[in-house]
């Protein structure tokens, strides 16, 4: 950040972590000033209100709509006018991983082409990404920076020491996303920050209860104090480079040696983690995940979202107050592959679709599946987990084998059916 208040596009990519922004293409154009935000129009004409210099947001769905006008607008013709308009970055919802329609695909590698030669950052969001709440968390962290007093002189050490931190975490968040030009390049200014990136690391990903003082949803502008604490304490404590956003913190931590590094870095960030945080039940319910190794700069992006899967997905199978790994995750792990494949979600929506189909009962229906299969098909002690008479335990059951027009008992579907409940969880992170 400028001492000025400006904020840059890197700057509002980070920002976009909360939603899995990602950068595409036009990584030149990271430095970028930002200066507003503006969303896309469904109808003509599209691009108004846009004047130049500011984040434009978009989603395929509107193209799509517009389509319907009988507008010939492709992506890649959309990049190029907002690039003539002036815009600082463009962001456009739907390019999920993996999951992209083959008709988008072609027009997907021109779009990234002509943002590479035009220095336009394109930055894709997944499906359902709520435009107007992201476009009202930039406008707001766009007018907080602007807005901020200049800083008042200080002596030069803690200057200096002040520009060190800043500089760290921009190289962090650059190692975390993957948004910097190459490995060699990336081991040189770690060695400059004091890091050795020659030998593995692993990624350290812990998340705090949201404070009760942020409204649902809305990013934090500023780390929790709380979060800050940890995250000195693992940059103190285990000799990481660590960084806090919002509720969350990131840690790189050196393995050495790879055969017995993990579980050994896995007990001493547990152990210092119950001093930070209190091993009693009054303690914060923290998550937290440690990926599987990283040799080189280019893995660490894998290994970032490997820990995050990991910390969300073993509160919910483990409880709280837990760092799990790759390898605790079972069948899990299969289903964040096909998550990234892009073949989980057709799956899920295929073999879920009757139940989640009846509008007032669908999600209680695959919610009693869930526990029965939890329950080895134990009907007593599933009615009690949920509250249930065993009567209406059974109408739910029979309701269930009617829209799915097959028998419960049968191994194949139960099978499936665990798979596809398991599976929306995976895609719900």
């Amino acid at each position: 950040m400028t001492a000025t208040g400006a904020v840059t596009v890197r700057d509002v990519l980070n920002l976009l972590e909360r939603w899995r922004g990602r950068l595409l293409a036009g990584e030149r154009g990271l430095t970028r000033f930002v200066t507003w935000a503006s969303t896309m129009r469904a109808r003509l004409p599209a691009f108004e209100g846009f004047q130049g210099d500011e984040l434009a947001l978009l989603s395929l769905a509107t193209l799509r709509a517009l389509r319907t006008q009988l507008v010939e607008l492709s992506l890649p013709a959309v990049v190029e006018q907002l690039a003539e308009i002036g815009v600082s970055a463009i962001v456009v919802a739907g390019l999920d991983s993996g999951a992209i329609p083959s008709a988008d695909t072609l027009a997907l590698d021109e779009a990234r082409a002509r943002a590479d030669d035009l220095s336009v950052a394109l930055i894709a969001l997944p499906s359902g990404a709520p435009l107007a709440e992201i476009e009202r968390a930039v406008i707001a962290y766009i007018i907080t920076q602007r807005d901020r007093p200049l800083p008042v002189a200080e002596p030069p050490e803690r200057y200096a020491a002040r520009l060190r931190d800043t500089l760290r975490g921009e190289a962090l968040d650059a190692l975390l996303t993957g948004t910097y030009a190459g490995d060699a390049a990336m081991r040189a200014r770690a060695l400059q920050l004091g890091y050795d990136l020659t030998q593995p690391h692993a990624v350290l990903w812990i998340e705090l209860p949201t404070p009760e003082t942020q409204p649902a949803g809305e990013p934090s502008l500023s780390p929790d104090p709380l979060a800050t604490q940890v995250a000195e304490s693992v940059a103190a404590g285990m000799g990481a480079w660590a960084r806090a956003r919002d509720s969350q913190i990131a840690a790189l931590l050196p393995l050495g040696r790879q055969d017995r590094g993990l579980p050994e870095q896995t007990e001493r960030a547990a152990l210092l983690l119950a001093r930070t945080l209190g091993d009693d039940a009054t303690a914060p319910a923290w998550a937290g995940g440690l990926s599987d190794p990283a040799t080189a700069p280019s893995q660490i992006h894998r290994a970032a979202i490997e820990a995050r899967d990991a910390a969300r997905l073993g509160q919910l199978i483990f409880g709280p107050r837990r760092i799990a790994r790759p390898t605790d995750l079972g069948v899990y792990r299969l289903l964040l592959a096909l998550r990234d494949s892009g073949d989980l979600a057709p799956f899920v929506e295929r073999t879920l679709a009757p139940l989640l189909a009846e509008k007032r009962l669908g999600a209680e229906l695959v919610e009693t599946l869930d526990v029965v299969f939890a329950c080895n098909g134990n009907l007593s002690s599933a009615a009690t987990r949920l509250n249930l008479h065993r009567n209406s335990l059974l109408y739910r059951l029979n309701r269930a084998h009617a829209l799915l027009g097959r028998d419960l008992d049968d191994p194949e579907l139960r099978f499936a059916l665990q798979l596809a409940i398991k599976g929306r969880r995976v895609l719900d992170l």
